[in-house]
């Protein structure tokens, strides 16, 4: 059980200092679009309606397997980092979210909520988001009315409707009460038991990815919000993996119209990079894997470039080329 503390602004920021994981708010709309978007993807109008503390940037080893990333908590975000025996509860008292609490039925009431808001436009035919869902409510509360909860919900073409892409499998929206050591169990981790020393939140699920199939070069509407429910204490919120918000072609391939002058392929060992254009300026360049990890970051040598990637294992991955004006991307499969 944890200790039911209550903390000051002071011990929140203090927590914040201890621990292997650093978290800092108020940030910039400039920074939160960095650490959104990802290859293929291009992210426009962020807004932000949560609580001052509520939303940061997040960036360490700990528990999670998720190292940097956004975090949007119903409480304070700073206090997020610290312990599992610490105590994260913070009362934002910024009202409800009416998608939510339809998902959850049974007279429901949320509190508390963190949501933000873009706009963006995918590349490919895939939309892709990968997220880790904590709270302090396990494991005492699971199967209480206090069933916290968090959703991805997408609009735009093919979803006329806000629908949550975040759910697990058969459409169930991410909660405390569907979420847990008991139901749905490989989606779950204890770190009460044995206790984890970086993040305070009791339990969080794995590492979840979202996966949407969209119509490329449409626009697109996100939602990411979380809530508390049944009343405004014990925090929860939801770990966004920086540079994860990626849009691949998962069935033809990149389009050539998409992708109108980057050429990538190995060639004994090395990565041979050609923009088919001579005079090109450098340009800072990123290299990700299938589940939009960056591996390496550099710049390009005018028109071709060649990158030694001895450190980079085997595996599919694409490079992404941030030019004036335009972004190019283009995969490679390094053997």
């Amino acid at each position: 059980m944890k200790k039911l503390v209550a903390l000051s602004a002071l011990g929140m920021a203090a927590l914040g200092a201890n621990a292997q994981l650093t978290i800092t708010d108020s940030l910039t709309i400039g920074s939160i679009t960095t650490l959104l978007e990802g290859i293929g993807v291009t992210v426009s109008n962020v807004t932000v309606n949560c609580a001052e503390h509520a939303m940061g940037h997040f960036i360490g080893t700990s528990e999670l397997s998720i190292t940097e990333g956004l975090l949007l908590t119903s409480g304070a975000a700073d206090m997020v980092a610290g312990p599992s025996g610490n105590f994260a509860t913070w009362y934002s008292s910024t009202g409800g979210d009416a998608d939510i609490e339809a998902a959850l039925a049974m007279g429901n009431i949320t509190y508390d909520v963190c949501a933000l808001e873009f706009d963006c436009m995918p590349q490919g035919d895939t939309l892709l988001f990968n997220f880790s869902f904590g709270s302090e409510e396990y494991q005492e509360f699971v199967g209480s009315s206090f069933n916290d909860a968090f959703a991805i919900y997408l609009s735009g073409p093919g979803f006329p409707v806000a629908t949550n892409v975040a759910a697990i499998p058969g459409g169930t929206i991410v909660s405390i009460n569907n979420v847990n050591a008991l139901l749905n169990g490989g989606y779950f981790y204890d770190n009460e038991f044995p206790a984890g020393q970086y993040v305070a939140y009791d339990g969080f699920t794995t590492n979840l990815t979202v996966f949407a199939v969209v119509q490329p070069g449409q626009p697109y509407h996100f939602k990411v919000v979380v809530t508390d429910v049944g009343d405004q204490a014990f925090d929860s919120g939801v770990f966004l993996e920086a540079f994860s918000f990626r849009s691949p072609m998962l069935t033809t391939g990149i389009r050539p119209a998409a992708q109108p002058a980057l050429q990538a392929s190995m060639v004994d060992g090395s990565l041979l990079l050609d923009l088919g254009r001579d005079g090109a300026a450098p340009m800072p360049l990123t290299i990700v894997d299938a589940a939009g990890h960056v591996v390496f970051n550099g710049t390009t040598t005018g028109r071709r470039t060649v990158l030694g990637l001895s450190t980079v294992v085997a595996g599919l991955y694409a490079v992404r080329l941030d030019g004036t004006g335009e972004v190019l991307t283009a995969r490679f499969v390094k053997d």
